[in-house]
Protein backbone atom coordinates (compact mmCIF):
# COMPACT_ATOMS: atom_id res chain seq x y z
CA UNK A 1 0.00 0.00 0.00
CA UNK A 2 2.90 2.72 0.95
CA UNK A 3 4.14 1.96 -2.56
CA UNK A 4 1.07 2.34 -4.62
CA UNK A 5 0.95 5.81 -2.42
CA UNK A 6 3.85 6.63 -3.76
CA UNK A 7 3.08 5.87 -6.98
CA UNK A 8 0.56 7.69 -6.87
CA UNK A 9 2.13 11.02 -5.83
CA UNK A 10 4.72 10.27 -8.03
CA UNK A 11 1.70 9.76 -11.08
CA UNK A 12 0.29 13.21 -10.03
CA UNK A 13 3.68 15.27 -9.60
CA UNK A 14 4.67 14.04 -13.58
CA UNK A 15 1.19 15.48 -14.86
CA UNK A 16 1.21 18.49 -12.86
CA UNK A 17 4.91 18.56 -14.19
CA UNK A 18 4.12 17.68 -17.27
CA UNK A 19 0.76 20.33 -17.10
CA UNK A 20 2.80 22.99 -16.28
CA UNK A 21 5.43 22.38 -19.17
CA UNK A 22 2.77 22.24 -21.57
CA UNK A 23 1.16 25.82 -20.01
CA UNK A 24 4.34 27.33 -20.33
CA UNK A 25 4.69 26.14 -23.97
CA UNK A 26 1.52 27.53 -24.59
CA UNK A 27 2.59 30.80 -22.98
CA UNK A 28 6.04 30.95 -24.75
CA UNK A 29 3.83 30.54 -27.69
CA UNK A 30 1.22 33.01 -26.97
CA UNK A 31 3.99 35.62 -26.08
CA UNK A 32 5.50 34.43 -29.68
CA UNK A 33 2.72 34.62 -31.44
CA UNK A 34 1.40 38.59 -29.81
CA UNK A 35 5.12 39.67 -30.79
CA UNK A 36 4.56 38.54 -34.22
CA UNK A 37 1.30 40.48 -34.15
CA UNK A 38 2.24 43.31 -32.64
CA UNK A 39 5.52 43.22 -35.05
CA UNK A 40 2.79 42.66 -38.31
CA UNK A 41 0.26 45.10 -36.97
CA UNK A 42 3.10 47.99 -36.79
CA UNK A 43 4.24 47.12 -40.08
CA UNK A 44 0.64 47.17 -41.58
CA UNK A 45 0.36 50.52 -39.74
CA UNK A 46 3.42 51.85 -40.83
CA UNK A 47 2.67 51.00 -44.63
CA UNK A 48 -1.02 52.19 -44.09
CA UNK A 49 0.24 55.71 -42.79
CA UNK A 50 2.56 55.60 -45.22
CA UNK A 51 0.20 54.99 -47.88
CA UNK A 52 -2.12 57.42 -46.13
CA UNK A 53 0.45 60.27 -45.85
CA UNK A 54 0.93 59.67 -49.63
CA UNK A 55 -2.74 60.08 -50.77
CA UNK A 56 -3.00 62.96 -48.18
CA UNK A 57 -0.10 64.62 -50.41
CA UNK A 58 -1.47 63.76 -53.67
CA UNK A 59 -5.02 65.16 -52.72
CA UNK A 60 -2.81 68.26 -51.41
CA UNK A 61 -1.41 68.66 -54.29
CA UNK A 62 -4.35 68.08 -56.65
CA UNK A 63 -6.30 70.58 -54.25
CA UNK A 64 -3.72 73.03 -54.37
CA UNK A 65 -3.67 72.77 -58.24
CA UNK A 66 -7.64 72.87 -58.23
CA UNK A 67 -7.07 76.12 -55.71
CA UNK A 68 -4.38 77.42 -58.79
CA UNK A 69 -6.61 76.98 -61.17
CA UNK A 70 -10.05 78.23 -59.59
CA UNK A 71 -7.70 81.68 -58.78
CA UNK A 72 -6.94 81.50 -62.31
CA UNK A 73 -10.58 81.19 -63.09
CA UNK A 74 -11.88 84.41 -61.15
CA UNK A 75 -8.91 86.79 -62.46
CA UNK A 76 -10.30 85.60 -66.15
CA UNK A 77 -13.73 85.82 -64.37
CA UNK A 78 -13.37 89.19 -62.90
CA UNK A 79 -10.91 90.39 -66.20
CA UNK A 80 -14.07 89.32 -68.52
CA UNK A 81 -16.41 90.85 -66.48
CA UNK A 82 -14.68 94.18 -66.62
CA UNK A 83 -14.72 93.35 -70.12
CA UNK A 84 -18.21 92.77 -70.83
CA UNK A 85 -19.28 95.89 -68.54
CA UNK A 86 -16.79 98.27 -70.24
CA UNK A 87 -18.25 96.69 -73.84
CA UNK A 88 -21.88 97.04 -72.53
CA UNK A 89 -20.75 100.71 -71.94
CA UNK A 90 -19.30 100.99 -74.93
CA UNK A 91 -22.47 99.17 -76.88
CA UNK A 92 -24.54 101.25 -75.00
CA UNK A 93 -22.58 104.81 -76.90
CA UNK A 94 -22.24 103.02 -79.91
CA UNK A 95 -26.58 102.67 -80.06
CA UNK A 96 -27.07 105.90 -78.85
CA UNK A 97 -24.89 107.41 -81.49
CA UNK A 98 -26.83 104.79 -84.16
CA UNK A 99 -30.32 106.41 -83.11
CA UNK A 100 -28.59 109.95 -83.29
CA UNK A 101 -27.14 108.82 -86.50
CA UNK A 102 -30.59 107.48 -87.98
CA UNK A 103 -31.74 110.94 -87.15
CA UNK A 104 -29.38 112.48 -88.66
CA UNK A 105 -29.50 110.53 -91.83
CA UNK A 106 -33.66 110.79 -91.49
CA UNK A 107 -32.62 114.68 -91.36
CA UNK A 108 -30.60 114.52 -94.23
CA UNK A 109 -32.90 112.36 -96.37
CA UNK A 110 -35.97 114.76 -95.94
CA UNK A 111 -33.70 117.71 -97.15
CA UNK A 112 -32.54 115.68 -99.72
CA UNK A 113 -36.05 114.79 -100.53
CA UNK A 114 -37.38 118.15 -100.23
CA UNK A 115 -34.30 119.52 -102.44
CA UNK A 116 -35.00 116.62 -105.31
CA UNK A 117 -38.86 117.66 -105.26
CA UNK A 118 -37.89 120.99 -105.51
CA UNK A 119 -36.05 120.77 -108.47
CA UNK A 120 -38.61 118.80 -110.15
CA UNK A 121 -41.70 121.26 -109.06
CA UNK A 122 -41.60 122.81 -112.96
CA UNK A 123 -41.33 119.30 -114.02
CA UNK A 124 -43.85 116.98 -116.38
CA UNK A 125 -43.77 113.52 -117.30
CA UNK A 126 -45.61 112.43 -120.93
CA UNK A 127 -46.53 108.90 -121.39
CA UNK A 128 -47.78 107.22 -124.81
CA UNK A 129 -45.88 109.11 -127.40
CA UNK A 130 -44.32 107.13 -130.00
CA UNK A 131 -40.36 106.55 -129.93
CA UNK A 132 -39.31 108.57 -132.74
CA UNK A 133 -41.91 110.89 -133.20
CA UNK A 134 -39.43 113.53 -131.94
CA UNK A 135 -36.76 112.34 -134.73
CA UNK A 136 -34.95 115.17 -137.02
CA UNK A 137 -36.18 118.29 -134.78
CA UNK A 138 -34.99 119.56 -131.24
CA UNK A 139 -37.07 117.46 -128.51
CA UNK A 140 -37.94 120.66 -126.79
CA UNK A 141 -39.37 122.38 -129.92
CA UNK A 142 -41.32 119.03 -130.46
CA UNK A 143 -43.12 118.78 -126.99
CA UNK A 144 -43.72 122.42 -126.45
CA UNK A 145 -45.33 122.32 -130.04
CA UNK A 146 -47.09 118.71 -129.09
CA UNK A 147 -48.35 120.03 -125.64
CA UNK A 148 -50.05 123.17 -127.31
CA UNK A 149 -51.78 121.11 -129.67
CA UNK A 150 -52.88 118.34 -127.09
CA UNK A 151 -54.12 121.03 -124.64
CA UNK A 152 -55.50 123.78 -127.09
CA UNK A 153 -52.62 126.46 -125.84
CA UNK A 154 -52.90 129.89 -127.72
CA UNK A 155 -48.89 129.10 -127.76
CA UNK A 156 -46.35 127.01 -127.49
CA UNK A 157 -45.02 126.57 -123.21
CA UNK A 158 -41.77 127.67 -123.17
CA UNK A 159 -39.90 124.64 -122.78
CA UNK A 160 -36.05 124.62 -120.74
CA UNK A 161 -35.12 120.66 -121.90
CA UNK A 162 -36.43 117.53 -122.80
CA UNK A 163 -35.42 114.09 -122.99
CA UNK A 164 -36.97 110.78 -123.07
CA UNK A 165 -36.37 108.90 -119.74
CA UNK A 166 -32.72 106.94 -119.38
CA UNK A 167 -33.55 103.59 -120.32
CA UNK A 168 -33.32 100.67 -122.76
CA UNK A 169 -35.69 101.75 -126.08
CA UNK A 170 -38.39 99.40 -125.88
CA UNK A 171 -38.78 96.04 -128.00
CA UNK A 172 -41.65 95.14 -130.12
CA UNK A 173 -44.90 95.26 -127.98
CA UNK A 174 -43.41 97.55 -125.18
CA UNK A 175 -45.09 100.67 -124.56
CA UNK A 176 -42.85 103.88 -125.40
CA UNK A 177 -40.47 105.76 -123.09
CA UNK A 178 -41.72 109.12 -121.16
CA UNK A 179 -40.88 112.62 -122.15
CA UNK A 180 -39.21 114.15 -118.84
CA UNK A 181 -39.88 117.77 -119.98
CA UNK A 182 -39.02 120.72 -117.49
CA UNK A 183 -41.05 123.65 -117.84
CA UNK A 184 -39.66 127.54 -117.62
CA UNK A 185 -42.89 129.12 -115.80
CA UNK A 186 -44.24 126.99 -112.62
CA UNK A 187 -47.73 128.44 -114.08
CA UNK A 188 -47.44 126.92 -117.54
CA UNK A 189 -46.77 123.48 -115.85
CA UNK A 190 -49.97 123.81 -113.38
CA UNK A 191 -51.86 125.19 -116.36
CA UNK A 192 -50.77 122.14 -118.79
CA UNK A 193 -51.58 119.79 -115.54
CA UNK A 194 -55.37 121.09 -114.98
CA UNK A 195 -55.97 120.85 -119.15
CA UNK A 196 -54.78 117.17 -118.39
CA UNK A 197 -56.82 116.36 -115.55
CA UNK A 198 -60.11 118.11 -117.16
CA UNK A 199 -59.54 116.59 -120.43
CA UNK A 200 -60.89 112.89 -120.71
CA UNK A 201 -58.59 112.12 -123.57
CA UNK A 202 -55.53 113.68 -124.67
CA UNK A 203 -54.81 112.69 -128.46
CA UNK A 204 -51.68 114.62 -130.25
CA UNK A 205 -51.55 115.81 -133.88
CA UNK A 206 -50.07 112.14 -134.82
CA UNK A 207 -52.80 110.29 -133.15
CA UNK A 208 -50.99 109.21 -129.82
CA UNK A 209 -53.07 108.96 -126.96
CA UNK A 210 -50.98 110.23 -124.08
CA UNK A 211 -51.23 111.12 -120.34
CA UNK A 212 -49.26 114.13 -118.41
CA UNK A 213 -48.34 113.69 -114.83
CA UNK A 214 -46.22 115.54 -112.48
CA UNK A 215 -42.51 114.95 -112.19
CA UNK A 216 -42.20 112.87 -108.82
CA UNK A 217 -39.05 111.80 -107.07
CA UNK A 218 -38.42 107.74 -107.03
CA UNK A 219 -39.87 107.75 -103.45
CA UNK A 220 -43.10 110.22 -103.70
CA UNK A 221 -43.74 107.72 -106.90
CA UNK A 222 -43.29 104.55 -104.78
CA UNK A 223 -45.61 106.04 -102.15
CA UNK A 224 -48.30 107.42 -104.26
CA UNK A 225 -48.41 103.99 -106.70
CA UNK A 226 -48.95 102.00 -102.91
CA UNK A 227 -52.42 103.40 -103.12
CA UNK A 228 -53.48 101.97 -106.97
CA UNK A 229 -55.41 99.29 -104.92
CA UNK A 230 -57.64 101.53 -103.05
CA UNK A 231 -58.08 103.44 -106.21
CA UNK A 232 -58.76 101.04 -108.65
CA UNK A 233 -61.81 99.75 -105.46
CA UNK A 234 -63.12 103.85 -105.62
CA UNK A 235 -63.73 103.55 -109.47
CA UNK A 236 -66.62 101.09 -108.75
CA UNK A 237 -68.20 103.41 -106.29
CA UNK A 238 -71.14 105.13 -107.12
CA UNK A 239 -71.02 108.83 -106.34
CA UNK A 240 -67.42 108.47 -104.55
CA UNK A 241 -64.94 111.44 -105.53
CA UNK A 242 -61.12 110.87 -104.50
CA UNK A 243 -57.91 112.70 -105.01
CA UNK A 244 -54.40 111.63 -104.08
CA UNK A 245 -52.59 114.75 -102.69
CA UNK A 246 -48.72 115.56 -102.30
CA UNK A 247 -46.78 113.84 -101.08
CA UNK A 248 -49.06 110.39 -101.15
CA UNK A 249 -52.43 111.29 -98.91
CA UNK A 250 -55.46 109.61 -100.64
CA UNK A 251 -58.66 112.06 -99.89
CA UNK A 252 -62.13 110.36 -100.49
CA UNK A 253 -65.32 111.91 -100.50
CA UNK A 254 -68.45 109.60 -99.67
CA UNK A 255 -71.78 110.16 -101.59
CA UNK A 256 -72.99 111.96 -98.84
CA UNK A 257 -70.46 114.47 -98.24
CA UNK A 258 -68.22 112.70 -95.33
CA UNK A 259 -64.15 113.40 -96.26
CA UNK A 260 -61.68 111.19 -95.09
CA UNK A 261 -58.11 111.58 -95.27
CA UNK A 262 -55.48 108.49 -96.14
CA UNK A 263 -51.92 108.56 -95.86
CA UNK A 264 -51.82 104.41 -95.01
CA UNK A 265 -52.66 102.39 -98.32
CA UNK A 266 -53.69 99.05 -96.40
CA UNK A 267 -56.33 101.77 -94.41
CA UNK A 268 -57.70 103.47 -97.64
CA UNK A 269 -58.23 99.86 -99.36
CA UNK A 270 -60.44 98.73 -95.84
CA UNK A 271 -62.18 101.46 -96.34
CA UNK A 272 -62.88 101.72 -99.82
CA UNK A 273 -63.86 98.19 -99.95
CA UNK A 274 -66.59 99.04 -96.94
CA UNK A 275 -67.98 101.50 -99.27
CA UNK A 276 -68.12 99.18 -102.42
CA UNK A 277 -70.37 96.40 -100.33
CA UNK A 278 -72.26 99.38 -98.55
Amino acid sequence: MPDLRKNAKASEAGESSGQTAILQAIETLRTELLAKIDEKAEMQTDEMSRQINGLRDELKASIDQANAKASMLDERTASLEEAANTHSDKIADLEQQVVELQKEVAGLSAKTEDLEARSRRCNLRIFGVKEGRETGAKVSTFVAELLQYTMQLDKPPVIDRAHRTIQQPPGDGQPPRAFVVKCHYYQEKETILQKAISSRKLVTGDGDTVRVFPDYTPTVARRRAAFGQAKQLLRQCEGVKYGLLYPAKLRITTPDGERKMFTDPAQAVLFAKGLSSA
